[in-house]
């Protein structure tokens, strides 16, 4: 997990382009068990995220940091109690395709070797990638990076948790989702993390903002 960069401002809707359903299907192969691929040898590192929220708008920032691997990396947008188990669980068990697939609210641009670094964001009319309404809550941004190729497992992520709509009410979203997290498996490496890394710096200044 990478630390927090800048926020982004509000954006209008990133066209997309024509690949963007196999982007989709790139992005949604996290929820696929790690199956036999032609994934690169060497470790892929993890990418970096950041996102802010302006209302019911998520604006998010992806790098790839890997180059020459073949990988292409997405943003997706889930809830945070959704998601964060997934951080405390191995690649290779997370859920199946049709049960992730219902969780998902968001997905963005992908990048590139040639384009490491896409914005995207949930707001705008008509965006298509917006797969159903971000409404008040607690959301995980998570950038996953694939085989470019295969597109059939995970190969590194990085996550930011961000709230809607921000502002004085995430104070209490930020509680209920500490206390959540804490009871879960795992739940404690996963705030120890977010905390650490800087990432987690959002369940409280947000509420501040």
């Amino acid at each position: 997990m990478e630390a927090k960069e800048k926020p982004l401002s509000k954006k209008t809707t990133t066209t997309r382009c024509a690949g963007a359903a196999v982007a989709l299907a790139g992005a949604l192969a996290l929820a696929l068990p790690g199956i036999a691929s032609a994934a690169p040898a060497a470790e892929v590192p993890n990418p970096k995220i950041s996102a802010s929220a302006d209302g019911d708008v998520i604006d998010m920032k992806l790098t790839q940091t890997s180059t020459g691997q073949g990988v292409m990396c997405v943003p997706i947008v889930l809830a945070a109690n959704d998601a964060l188990p997934l951080a405390a669980t191995p690649m290779d068990q997370w859920p199946g395709f049709g049960e992730l697939i219902s969780k998902v609210y968001y997905v963005g641009n992908p990048t590139t070797d040639e384009s490491p670094t896409v914005e995207s964001t949930t707001g705008g009319e008509g965006n298509t990638g917006l797969l159903k309404p971000i409404t008040p809550g607690a959301y995980a941004v998570v950038g996953a990076c694939v085989d470019g190729a295969e597109q059939d497992a995970v190969l590194s992520y990085s996550y930011q948790v961000v709230f809607s709509p921000g502002g004085i009410g995430s104070l209490g979203q930020a509680l209920d989702l500490g206390s959540t997290t804490l009871e879960m498996d795992g739940g404690s490496t996963v705030i120890a993390d977010l905390l650490t890394s800087g990432a987690g710096s959002s369940m409280l200044s947000s509420s501040l903002s």
